[in-house]
């Protein structure tokens, strides 16, 4: 988790901005900052969640939220559905109203969110196959997001963790697992070698995963040498 944090953070309204961006998009952070001071008026990035959007049964107060590199052509180009809406897929924070039969979670629970959000009734989603939802929506594309004071979500799509752990590493939990799908995908065994295009977050990721189910050598490609100096402090070879 070392070094890849760009998050909004919820305590004093700072912004720590770093990879989760990416070296072509880091930036274009502050501008994302700066617009969203003046959709909110007053603080940055505070806007009230709209009741409409709520997906229930569980109110999370939203303690960090990162800056996805898919956010930014969101803002500055045209790659948001519909306008308005409020960005924010990566998160963590404090759970602070449960509705009825939630039984995993209770208030004051630390969780990060799981933006994905699947009808749970068509063809691919009765095989387990979520993310090939015919009719799926996603927190800050398809419904409002995470850059709020607050989100409502299902039970499933909060994942509770240890509050040991940070908010802002705790951002991390969803490029994390995009990176372990991918791996798992991939079919790696330990002991090979593998070689990944592309260093940037989702590529670092896939590197510690690599590292951590024991492959013997992992070569990063890309054209961007401040990505390729972070693999290399990662472990590359």
């Amino acid at each position: 988790l070392t070094g890849q944090i760009a998050a909004v953070n919820r305590h004093d309204q700072s912004v720590a901005v770093g990879a989760c961006l990416g070296a072509k998009h880091e930036n274009r952070s502050d501008e994302i900052v700066r617009l969203m001071k003046t959709i909110s008026g007053k603080t940055p990035l505070i806007l009230k969640l709209d009741e409409s959007d709520i997906q229930g049964p569980l109110r999370i107060r939203v303690r960090s939220c990162g800056i996805c590199g898919g956010d930014v052509p969101r803002v500055f180009g045209d790659a948001a559905y519909f306008f308005p809406i409020i960005l924010g897929h990566e998160f963590s924070g404090d759970v602070v109203e449960t509705g009825e039969n939630v039984t995993t979670l209770k208030p004051g629970d630390t969780v990060a969110g799981a933006a994905l959000l699947p009808c749970g009734t068509c063809e691919d989603c009765r095989r387990g196959h979520f993310g090939s939802c015919r009719n799926y929506r996603f927190a800050g594309s398809w419904v409002n997001g995470a850059f709020a004071d607050e989100i409502v979500l299902p039970e499933k799509n909060a994942i509770a963790y240890d509050p040991s752990i940070s908010y802002d590493e705790a951002v991390l939990f969803e490029p994390c697992t995009v990176a372990l799908h991918g791996v798992r995908r991939s079919r790696f065994t330990g002991g090979s070698t593998a070689a990944i295009v592309g260093g940037g977050t989702i590529g670092r990721f896939v590197l510690q995963w690599l590292r951590a189910f024991g492959a013997e050598r992992i070569a990063v490609f890309d054209v961007d040498d401040a990505r390729l100096a972070a693999a290399a402090a990662d472990g590359a070879d």
